[in-house]
């Protein structure tokens, strides 16, 4: 099934727009039409259905998810199928992913510190119920517009009572945030998610990464064999050392559990040191242990032991977690009761080996050598998020090229799509546009001179809209005001024609005005027809034609004015 704006999931809910591309499936808004309320969808994509491991590790996560409730975390509410495909609807949560804040630089203490609390507090309610997430990143960190955190995407999460989806040794999660262990392939615990946060507040503090390469394989060597350079001077010293505590490679040199770090990233809030290295202890070694990391350590890579993702007896499977520990441990890895990982043989072997004479340093050199080739094949052989291949004894070599699909990016936000191209070791450079989409959606990505392939470093330029281009309105005609009346005109009021005095030729022309006064009624009388002056008159006419005008300019005045005349 191909999701697209309408598309209704199990006669209920109902898409509106693509808001994430992950890494098995598309994740949508949408509308709840029964209880009328905003959820997310997540999809699997059509090329994985064909898969079953991959419809068992997307089961899976709607389990791992439904399995934890707390606030901290973004709740599921549905698991179901639509023509084929699965999806999973969660809660949908507002405001933006960590990554697009990092993306405009350093946070302050204060607000690492509220960010690092709370998701410590949550994923220790995801230790406690057996889950370990495994891929805790920025990208997965949503911020709430009241700056509540909200962990999401449990996509490649370790459920403690499931047999383990992934292959022995296979590396899990972002190399950018991987635990030592995890990059090894030795297997995830509680405390590899902790790790995951300590990188979080050293990239939120100092405005970069700690770890960084031109390759995943060349990162994740680093996480195992270098030091985290120094945080900024500006970094108060306790805050440097807690963060210094949860990037340690020990594992049991890190905070004990999650609650354990959210109760000491509060206590340094409010500027109570003891009460934060009560709780975390490590803060006081971690100093000393910092300043004496400056020596480079070369590390041996070992083949990772089956020890490491062995399913446990079932015995083992119902006591997760003995009252009073710390770490929220699930079954399948070995804690002790303190909370502590408990000491394994097959490790201690392995330190003894790590102490042989000077004889053998040819033979640990050829081992190092391999044990590179074997983690370039961890990271280019069989992925999580893809079907895996029949493994072969031929390490991948490292990848060069980078192809994307321009249908992965458009339709996500701006600071999700930068976010996605940057974790595949891409720059992004953002172009604005006027489109219909909303302001700040990814509309279009532009090929490069290879097209979509691109080498690690080069810079994909995308299209942003900035919202349909503005218009001004037509203004409408004034309307004509009810209740008022066209008013009639008034009818133009002819003027009274000026009486034209005639020319002063005597007599007749004055019998000729007394014509005019019998005719006129406005002119008879003694006005304008045969009157005293203009008609018949004593001077112009001679005679006495005005006699006549006095009787309205009848028979006989006109006979009078005449006779003037």
């Amino acid at each position: 099934m191909r999701p697209e704006p309408g598309t209704l999931l199990g006669g209920r809910y109902e898409l509106t727009n693509r808001i994430a591309v992950g890494g098995m499936g598309e994740v949508w808004r949408g509308r709840d039409t029964v209880l009328e309320r905003e959820v997310a969808a997540k999809i699997m994509k059509d090329e994985y259905l064909s898969d079953q491991g991959f419809l068992a590790r997307f089961r899976a996560e709607a389990r791992s998810m439904g399995a934890v409730s707390d606030p901290g975390i973004a709740g599921v509410y549905d698991y179901g199928e639509e023509n084929g495909s699965p999806y999973l609807v969660m809660e949908f949560v507002p405001g933006e992913s960590l990554a697009a804040l990092l993306d405009r630089g350093p946070m302050s203490e204060a607000d690492t510190l509220s960010i690092i609390a709370q998701a410590a507090q949550a994923l220790h309610a995801a230790h406690m119920s057996g889950v370990v997430h495994r891929d805790v990143k920025p990208g997965n960190l949503l911020i709430t517009p009241d700056f509540r955190v909200k962990i999401t995407d449990f996509g490649i999460a370790r459920v403690a009572d499931q047999a383990p989806l992934t292959k022995t040794g296979q590396v899990m999660g972002t190399a950018q945030y991987l635990a030592p262990e995890q990059a090894t392939g030795k297997g995830s615990t509680p405390k590899s998610d902790l790790y995951s946060l300590g990188i979080i507040a050293y990239e939120a503090l100092a405005g970069n990464r700690p770890f960084t390469g031109d390759s995943q394989v060349e990162i994740a060597i680093a996480q195992v064999n270098r030091q985290h350079p120094p945080l900024p001077e500006t970094v108060s010293e306790p805050v440097r050392r807690l963060v210094d505590s949860l990037l340690s490679k020990q594992p049991e040199k890190r905070p004990a559990s999650g609650a354990a770090l959210a109760t000491a990233a509060r206590a340094l809030m409010n500027g109570d040191v003891p009460a934060a290295e009560a709780a975390v202890p490590q803060m006081l070694a971690a100093g000393a242990a910092a300043a004496a990391a400056s020596e480079a350590v070369t590390r041996v890579f070992s083949q990772p032991e089956d020890s490491s993702t062995r399913v446990m007896p079932a015995t083992q499977q119902t006591r997760a977690y003995q009252p009073g520990s710390h770490t929220g441990a699930s079954a399948v890895a070995p804690y002790g009761p303190d909370g502590q990982l408990a000491e394994d043989p097959e490790a201690e072997e392995d330190e003894k080996k790590s102490k042989a004479p000077a004889v053998i340093i040819t033979i640990l050199v050829i081992l190092l050598l391999a044990g590179l080739a074997w983690i370039g094949w961890l990271f280019f052989g069989p992925k999580d998020d893809e079907p895996d291949p029949a493994p072969t004894a031929t390490a991948t070599p490292t990848q060069k090229e980078i192809t994307i699909k321009p249908s992965d990016y458009i339709g996500l936000s701006e600071a999700s799509a930068t976010s996605n191209l940057e974790q595949l070791g891409l720059k992004v450079r953002s172009t604005m546009v006027t489109s219909n989409e909303s302001a700040g959606t990814v509309v279009d990505v532009r090929e490069g001179s290879n097209g979509y392939t691109f080498a690690p470093g080069d810079t994909v330029t995308i299209e942003v809209s900035e919202g349909p281009q503005r218009q001004e309105p037509t203004r409408a005609p004034e309307p004509t005001r009810e209740g008022e009346p066209t008013r009639n005109p008034q009818p133009t009021q002819e003027p009274e024609p000026e009486p034209t005095q005639p020319p002063d030729d005597g007599g007749d022309d004055g019998g000729d005005g007394g014509d005019d006064g019998g005719g006129n009624g406005n002119g008879g009388g003694n006005g304008n027809g045969g009157g005293n002056g203009n008609g018949g008159g004593n001077g112009n006419g001679g005679g006495k034609g005005n006699g006549g005008g006095s009787n309205n300019g009848s028979g006989p005045g006109q006979n009078s004015g005449r006779g003037g005349n």
